[in-house]
């Protein structure tokens, strides 16, 4: 609380007015960064439905290299935070519930690529993005790091878009989400 206070050039009582203790204050921080946060996933998310299979990977791989890049301090940040959910309920509850508006989000996209089963597809995609995510935030990708980022997504969207249309040539109809 002290640290906020000092940060935000304002009197310590100032913050235990508006926060009871740290535990809301680091609440209200994550509240905040998962709605700024939400607006970047969701515009990227959008896009990939109108996109076809390898330029929603590099849109996909652009994403993650840029959260490493230009919003890497929020991205650390967010890990942290979801570190915490895990010994937070409220923290908790928060992460889920915006882990799952992503997860809606990109199965909706997903859907536009002919999958059979979406919700599935959306979170191994998202299971890959968080794993580069994590995978680079030590350090700040170099050229390498970024060409093996946009390797891994180019991959992972021909493995599905592979599965898809061999699911298509089967007449696998799409299931509806879990």
């Amino acid at each position: 609380m002290r640290a906020v206070a000092v940060e935000a050039s304002i009197p310590l009582g100032t913050v235990t007015y508006y926060f009871g203790d740290k535990e809301e204050l680091i609440e209200a921080a994550f509240r905040r960064h998962t709605q700024r946060e939400t607006a970047r996933i969701v515009t990227t998310i959008a896009r990939l439905g109108a996109l076809g299979q390898a330029d929603a990977a590099r849109g996909l791989a652009d994403f993650v290299i840029q959260g490493l890049t230009e919003y890497r301090e929020q991205l650390i940040a967010e890990y942290q935070f979801l570190g915490a959910s895990v010994r937070n309920e409220n923290l908790q509850r928060a992460s889920t519930a915006w882990l799952q508006s992503l997860l809606a989000h990109l199965e909706a996209s997903v859907a536009a690529f002919s999958s059979s089963n979406p919700r599935t597809d959306a979170k191994l995609i998202l299971a890959v993005l968080a794993g580069l995510e994590i995978d680079n935030l030590s350090v700040p990708p170099g050229p390498a790091d970024e060409r093996a980022i946009r390797a891994v997504m180019e991959r992972l969207f021909q493995g599905l878009g592979e599965l898809w249309l061999q699911e298509q040539r089967q007449g696998v109809s799409i299931h509806p989400p879990e």
